[in-house]
């Protein structure tokens, strides 16, 4: 289902440690070689759907080519903490096919980041869970100038103020799109507070928690703790908010009042907790009869 995400960083040398040439090998699915840092980037295996330079008219050649754009805003920046690139992260509709994803994106990014004189490199990204796709968009600091870039930075585009405008852009080029192709659903670029709901916000796992546990490095993230926590408090917060105002609450479907329906969720809840400690018993033995040899496991848990 279509969601709002429209997520915009700033990428450094000193907090990211690698160069933006590695940045936007990994985003683009590319090879690409930093002159810098002497070291070849291959990404050619990551699967990416589409990727594409725009540039404002008028800009050389280079500024279109990946290895020689970011070859170029490298060798531009002297500082070890130097910034170096803006990354925005578009989550755009599943409910489009991936053509009408990635040019919905490029419009977007003609219109709001070209325009005003950035080089960007538009990537769309399929993740293997089927869920999430989303845009990559990978943007130059400095204006081109002739063959080069400019001398200063526009420190207009650092405002907090453009940001907002471009969240609420996204938004209504996510609707309207939706509505060209026959869709019902809207995405809101509004907080949760100002659309009038009352919920946490959901955090994300993040990519790094996502590998460990896929990696069984961590059985159990923190971040996937927290994500479960804050669907728990989710679900019992309009139940909690209800008692405090009335002291019971009528409820559809599971139990007349709302001591009912929690005794019904502590069962699941309950349920939930038998399955993770038979898991963790598996698993505990599992490990036991790989260590065992060819003697066998040992059966006593």
């Amino acid at each position: 289902m279509a969601f709002f995400r429209l997520e915009a960083k700033v990428f450094g040398r000193e907090k990211r440690g690698k160069s933006v040439v590695a940045a936007a090998a990994y985003r683009s699915g590319k090879s690409l070689h930093d002159d810098r840092g002497g070291k070849t980037y291959d990404y050619t295996r990551k699967s990416v759907v589409q990727s594409e330079i725009v540039a404002p008219e008028g800009a050389p050649p280079w500024a279109t080519n990946s290895q020689e754009l970011w070859a170029a805003v490298e060798s531009s920046e002297k500082r070890v903490d130097a910034q170096l690139a803006r990354e925005f992260i578009l989550a755009v509709p599943p409910e489009l096919s991936g053509d009408r994803q990635f040019q919905l994106a490029k419009d977007w990014v003609k219109s709001e980041l070209v325009s005003r004189g950035m080089v960007a490199e538009i990537s769309l990204h399929h993740p293997n869970s089927g869920t999430n796709p989303h845009c990559h968009v990978l943007c130059t600091l400095r204006k081109v100038e002739g063959d080069h870039f400019s001398a200063k930075k526009p420190r207009e585009w650092n405002d907090v103020g453009l940001l907002v405008k471009q969240r609420e852009s996204w938004a209504a080029a996510v609707n309207s799109a939706l509505e060209k192709a026959g869709r019902n659903e809207r995405v809101d670029h509004r907080s949760l507070k100002d659309q009038g709901i009352d919920r946490l916000p959901q955090p994300k796992l993040g990519s790094a928690a996502i590998a460990m546990k896929q990696r069984g490095v961590v059985e159990d993230p923190e971040r996937f703790q927290l994500f479960r926590r804050v669907n728990i408090l989710n679900q019992v917060r309009s139940m909690i908010k209800a008692v405090k105002q009335r002291g019971e609450v009528q409820q559809i479907g599971v139990g007349k009042t709302w001591w009912q329906k929690s005794i019904s969720y502590m069962k699941r809840v309950r349920e939930e907790a038998e399955k993770a400690v038979k898991k963790s018993h598996w698993n505990h033995w599992r490990n036991r009869s790989r260590g065992a040899g060819k003697e066998g496991p040992e059966m006593s848990l």
